[in-house]
This record gives structure tokens, C-alpha cells and sequence, in this order.
């Protein structure tokens, strides 16, 4: 049988009115953004001016981080004796975005001889290797500087100085020990844990190394790509720097962006962060996730009209065929998991020859999503390789359990909620269970919750174009900010207004005191109930606005559908 699906739980934030009407009152806002605020923990008129005119918020010197001096005293010497520099990134949409923010800076900067690499996700797995630093010394290269990597790429590093090669690296993920043999190491994690850049992605590592060369700030607008894609929390100087970079891509944008903005039917010149989540970062990871990650970095970097097209043509058919390739696999998996599965079990372990490893890690997310226990996916290759990800729940830390059953496993790596590895065919039974055995003693077992944090209770009335005009004061959402969302009580579904569209998603209407408004759940139709909704409904959903043939009305992106 099908697992049972993951039940949700609403939480509903509170907050004392006269301590947001004073918040209200401070800061000339109404009270919903008051509300808003307080939710995101911003309790003070000084913290609120600060949220509400992120551009207003100074970036930090670069310079305070650690290592920088170094790593631009290097780059001055190789600009000066006219050496070969090789930037190294990485082939999701940070490691790319950070990679071309370079070579835009170094390019500014006067440097006369600049190339790019990136690993390929299958050949070559994550980071700078030994064998990518024989490459470059075939290629004359004189220095390397790697991008959104590099903080663990010891063998590299030894590899890099036996031929002669300096290595700069300038990363932002965890460190573990002792950093690699370099001539600078510029990783905020280096630095106070409470330090202005301890969140900055890779992108904004190499952003700031540009700033540091070049005296100004350039390419915000390339940086904030990596900032959105990656998951960064968005408060202090990464939300300072994406309001520059997202107003940067509206005036100015970037030829391969503007074509591949087109592509995906993004107004340039409206921008929102979260056309970058979930139109443009996506198109450009699907480059590394479905081959060679270069025609990504070639559309952020091209001045051509004409190859720009192309590329964005490239880059959006790729993007088709992972979707394609994912509903796939997910069909596969609900198939095996509604013959074989036992809903008493905490993991979801599945594997098979032939699924893309490329894309295992989004179907896995869905999965869990879907029921609530951690998954793990395997793709096994033609020599009998499983290659793996996995994603966990809150309950469940997944290096921990995958460091409880290494010895089925050739190598792994990740962290509490997200994880990859590594495993021969054979073993895929007994590491299954094993992992199954762990959960059980770490796990409670009964249904699977995940919660939904709503802002704030409100009614059909109150959605209208003074609200939608409020909430874009708290623009740019994203991780940490994330986009408002409200419930609204006691809602009928008109006769004949539910349809399954395709792609598996729900669109609907809701009606209250005569007003009706369309909803839409993306990835929800199989919430539509055999017998039809119950007369009333409560809804969880964040309001956007949605502009079809010209005409622009409020619409619902739904979160959950609960009998009323």
C-alpha cells in the first residue's frame, strides 16, 4: 500500500496588537505590515526602517574577511606578470553565477589572461580535484581561484602545489579541520559566527573579491542569482545586496538573461526573487543536472543577441526534459511504493538502473514532502553504482544515520536535512534496512506532520490591491523572509469550479460574502476528494498577483485545503 500521506498542522502567529499598532504607528505602515514584521522578528522602528529600506543598508568591507589581502595581493602580482588565472566553480546555480561574477571582475580588473571550469556533476563530482589541476597545468594555468568550493579540496591543494600552482579558494561551506595548503582561504565561515557574511553564498564570496579588486561594487545583479538559488537566508547584507542586484536586472539586465527571462516568461523589468526560485534558477541548473553545466555560464556571460538565444533555447529545453525525466521516476516510485510499501515503516529507500541521477534529489524532495518520512533514492548505473539523495524531515538527521550505516556505503557527505552517497548494487538491501532500523529507535511512529506557518487569519474581502501593494514593502522574500501566507475561514467552493490541470495541479475557486477568487495548487490535485469538497473549506495560501492576457487579478497559491 501507498504510504500514508503527511498530515498537515497549521500554527498561526501571534502578536500583541498594542505592540505592533506601535510598531504601525513608528514606522507609518498598516497594521498587517506591523503584523508581518513582528512574525519576522522585527520588533523595533529602527530594525523595521532598516527591513523596509534594505538599499539603505551598508555591504561590509570585504576586506574584513579573512584572507582577502592575500588573495588580492596574488591576483595584483598575476595581472602585473601577465599569468594565466582559472576560476573553478561549481555546476549549480551559485557555483555558476559565482564563477561568472568573477570573470566579470577579473575581466574589470585588467587581468589578460582569465579562463572557467566547471566540474561535471557525473564525471567528475563536487569541487576542485586532483585530476581538474592536472587539466590546468596541460592548459599553462598559473593561478586557480576557486568559487562556491574548495574549503576541503586537500588533495587538490597538495596536487596544485606540486605542479607549481597557487591556489586561492574562496568558499562558503562548512569547514571541517584543517583548511587546505593555499595562499588564501577567503571563507566567511573563517570568520564570527555572527559576522556580516557567515550566510553569504558563493556568489557573494566572489562578488566581494571583485569589490575588493576593483574598488566598487559590480555585478550584484549576477551575484543575487546564487543568493536566491541557493537558499541563503535573506536578512542583512544578503538582503541589502539582492534589492541592489534584483534592481540592477530590471534596468539593466543581462543580454543571456533577458533571452532566457523570455523563454521562461519573466518580465525583466518587474524582477521579483522569486521569479529567480522558481523560472530562472531552475533553467539554469538544469544544464549541470541533465549534462554539462557550461552552457549556463556561457548565457551569463555572452554579449551576443544571437548566441544568447540559442543558449536560452538550450538551457529551457533542458529544463523540459528534467521535468519530464522527474515525473517519470515520481511514477515510478508512487507505482513501487503502492505494491510494496508497509505504512509502518519510517524511511522511503527506493532504487533502480536507469533513473538520472541529476535529478533524484528534487524527486526525492517531493516524496518526502508528500509523506513526511525521510527518502532516499538511489540510481544505479550501467557498472552496478548506486549513486544517491537523500532528504530527511526534522526528526531525522541524515548524515547521522548515514554515518550509522557507512559500512554499506563507498563515501557520503551532507547535512542534518540533505545528504548524498554512495553505494555497490548489492548492498542496497541491507544499508535499506539498516537505515530502517536506525529511524526506528530514533523516531516516533504514528502519523507524519509537517507544519504550516500561517501570519495571519484573514477574510475574502480583506485580499484587494491595498493589501498587495502592503506586502510588497517586505519584498524580496525568500529564505528566512519567506512570502506571507494567510488562512482564511468558512470558504464555499462554487459548483463546477474544481479542475485537475495538467502536471497534476488544482486549480479552484473560492467564494465568501460574494466575492470569489481563483486558487491554484501547484503539484495538489490529488487533494480533489472523490465525493467533492465539503460545503465550507478553510484555506492556507499566499496571495500573488496574476496577469493573463493583459488583465492583472489577485490569485491564491494554496498551501493546504481542510474541511471547514
Amino acid at each position: 500500500m501507498k504510504p500514508s500521506p503527511v498530515l498537515a498542522k497549521w500554527h498561526i502567529a501571534e502578536a500583541e496588537r498594542k505592540d505592533t499598532a506601535a510598531l504601525a504607528e513608528g514606522l507609518g505602515v498598516s497594521p498587517v505590515v506591523a503584523h508581518l514584521l513582528w512574525t519576522r522578528g522585527v520588533r523595533s522602528v529602527a530594525a523595521g526602517k532598516q527591513f523596509l529600506e534594505p538599499r539603505s543598508t551598508a555591504l561590509p568591507d570585504p576586506f574584513s574577511l579573512t584572507g582577502m589581502d592575500a588573495a588580492v595581493e596574488r591576483l595584483r602580482e598575476a595581472r602585473t606578470r601577465g599569468q594565466h588565472v582559472l576560476i573553478y566553480g561549481d555546476y549549480d546555480v551559485d557555483g555558476i553565477s559565482a564563477t561568472a561574477t568573477l570573470k566579470r571582475g577579473l575581466d574589470r580588473f585588467g587581468m589578460a589572461t582569465v579562463s572557467c571550469g566547471l566540474p561535471n556533476r557525473f564525471s567528475d563530482g563536487y569541487g576542485l580535484t586532483p585530476e581538474a589541476v592536472n587539466r590546468a597545468k596541460t592548459d599553462g594555468v598559473d593561478v586557480i581561484v576557486t568559487v562556491d568550493n574548495g574549503s576541503k579540496a586537500y588533495g587538490a591543494a597538495d596536487r596544485a602545489a606540486e605542479h607549481g600552482i597557487d591556489l586561492i579558494v574562496t568558499d562558503h561551506h562548512a569547514l571541517d579541520g584543517d583548511l587546505p595548503e593555499a595562499v588564501a582561504v577567503v571563507n566567511p565561515k573563517r570568520d564570527a559566527l555572527d559576522g556580516p557574511f557567515v550566510d553569504a553564498s558563493g556568489s557573494v564570496v566572489a562578488l566581494m573579491l571583485s569589490q575588493a579588486l576593483n574598488g566598487e561594487l559590480h555585478e550584484a545583479g549576477l551575484a543575487t542569482l546564487g543568493v536566491v538559488a541557493d537558499l541563503v537566508p535573506l536578512r542583512d547584507g544578503n538582503r541589502a545586496l539582492v534589492a541592489r542586484g534584483l534592481d540592477e536586472l530590471r534596468a539593466e539586465g543581462s543580454i543571456g538573461l533577458n533571452a532566457l527571462a523570455e523563454k521562461a516568461g519573466v518580465r525583466m523589468r518587474e524582477l521579483r526573487a522569486e521569479d529567480i526560485a522558481f523560472q530562472l534558477g531552475p533553467r539554469i541548473n538544469a544544464a549541470g543536472r541533465m549534462g554539462s553545466a557550461e552552457a549556463a555560464l556561457q548565457l551569463l556571460l555572452t554579449d551576443s543577441d544571437g548566441e544568447a538565444g540559442v543558449l536560452a533555447r538550450d538551457l529551457n529545453n533542458a529544463n523540459l526534459e528534467r521535468r519530464d525525466v522527474e515525473r517519470r521516476i515520481y511514477e515510478d516510485i508512487l507505482g513501487e511504493l503502492d505494491a510494496n510499501f508497509d505504512d509502518a515503516r519510517r524511511t522511503i529507500v527506493a532504487a533502480r538502473r536507469g533513473w538520472h541521477p541529476g535529478v533524484i534529489g528534487i524527486v526525492a524532495s517531493k516524496i518526502q514532502h508528500a509523506f513526511g518520512r525521510p527518502v532516499l533514492l538511489i540510481a544505479v548505473d550501467e557498472k552496478g553504482v548506486g549513486k544517491a539523495s537523500a532528504r530527511s524531515t526534522p526528526d531525522f538527521d541524515m548524515v547521522g544515520g548515514l554515518s550509522v550505516c557507512q559500512k554499506y556505503l563507498d563515501r557520503f557527505g551532507g547535512h542534518h536535512a540533505a545528504a548524498g552517497f554512495s553505494l555497490p548494487e548489492e548492498k542496497i538491501a541491507g544499508f535499506s534496512e539498516a537505515m530502517e532500523a536506525h529511524a526506528r529507535e530514533v523516531m516516533e511512529e504514528g502519523p507524519r506532520y509537517r507544519e504550516i506557518r500561517i501570519d495571519a487569519q484573514i477574510s475574502l474581502s480583506e485580499l484587494d490591491g491595498q493589501l498587495m501593494g502592503a506586502l510588497e514593502l517586505l519584498e524580496p522574500y525568500g529564505q528566512a523572509n519567506p512570502a506571507p501566507v494567510f488562512c482564511c475561514y468558512g470558504l464555499r467552493v462554487p459548483e463546477g469550479s474544481v479542475r485537475e490541470l495538467r502536471g497534476g495541479h488544482l486549480k479552484i475557486l473560492f467564494e465568501q460574502g460574494g466575492r470569489v477568487i481563483e486558487g491554484i495548487g501547484f503539484g495538489m490535485a490529488d487533494m480533489i476528494p472523490n465525493e467533492g469538497f465539503p460545503e465550507q473549506v478553510d484555506v492556507a495560501f499566499s496571495p500573488k498577483l496574476n496577469t493573463w492576457r493583459g488583465e492583472t487579478t489577485i490569485q491564491m497559491h494554496l498551501k493546504d485545503i481542510r474541511a471547514g
